[in-house]
């Protein structure tokens, strides 16, 4: 009931064009811890929503879409008791129609900026929501500087965005339901490692959980996170519905369970 509830609000805000105001607040989770002593520049950080996003009462941006960001800044500690240096930027948001939208860190653009020239989190100033009990920040002399998974982020939406149509899109499925393509299935994705990366294919579809629609046929589904890997063969024949399990494990305890 709840995938196709949610195909249907997908249907409604294709038909209705229903658009997400530019500087739309929405809360963010950080999925992984990262470290001064192990980030590098340039690194993809993984975060995910918190709330999801509503415009007129319909589902725009859901709860757990895919969030990435990059670590704009990371110096290990150094000699002389000096301590690391670690900061990051929250670039782009999932929303319901598949379509990755910019996010900033305030309510209102400020004259003359870009996207592309934001300030990481930390020097930007993000309002931050709530930190772990455990330490987050390791600013005592000579340490690395540390951010905890689960601390989360108020950010904002860079542009306006209007919901577009895609076969493919996080939150999507139900064969049965009006408005799904003649010849599609559902197919629900999820992993042993939440927030895995999924590829149908050779193209990457969403993060797990996600329920994707795939035309009938024979297609290849990969899930990733990190090295571990999931990989299979899935043949869709239309108007089933069909639930994929994925269990990732290590490339080298893959090559050792089948000796």
């Amino acid at each position: 009931m709840k995938l196709v509830a949610s195909l249907l609000a997908f249907a409604a805000l294709s038909a209705a064009q229903v658009a997400i105001p530019d500087g739309t607040k929405i809360r963010v989770r950080l999925d992984q811890s990262i470290s001064s002593g192990t980030a590098e520049q340039g690194q993809t950080v993984e975060l995910s929503v918190v709330e999801a996003i509503h415009v007129n009462d319909q589902v725009v941006i859901p709860e757990g879409s895919r969030v990435t960001g990059t670590i704009t800044e990371a110096h290990e500690k150094r000699n002389m008791g000096r301590a690391g240096k670690l900061d990051f930027s929250i670039d782009r948001v999932r929303g319901i129609d598949n379509e990755w939208i910019p996010l900033r860190y305030t309510v209102n653009k400020k004259s003359g900026e870009s996207h592309a020239t934001r300030t990481g989190v930390i020097t930007a100033g993000a309002a931050i929501v709530f930190w772990p009990a455990a330490p987050v920040f390791l600013l005592m002399k000579g340490k690395d500087v540390t951010i905890n998974k689960g601390v989360t982020f108020d950010t904002f939406t860079d542009q306006d965005h209007v919901i577009g149509h895609s076969t493919t899109s996080a939150k999507s499925a139900s064969p049965n339901t009006p408005g799904t393509p003649s010849g599609t299935s559902a197919v629900a994705v999820t992993s042993n490692l939440p927030g895995a990366d999924i590829e149908v294919d050779g193209a990457y579809v969403g993060s797990t959980p996600t329920t994707v629609m795939l035309a009938t046929g024979i297609h290849q589904i990969a899930v990733k996170a990190g090295s571990a890997m999931w990989q299979r063969n899935l043949q869709v024949s239309t108007g089933s519905t069909i639930t994929v399990n994925a269990t990732l494990e290590r490339a080298a305890q893959a090559v050792a369970s089948r000796r």
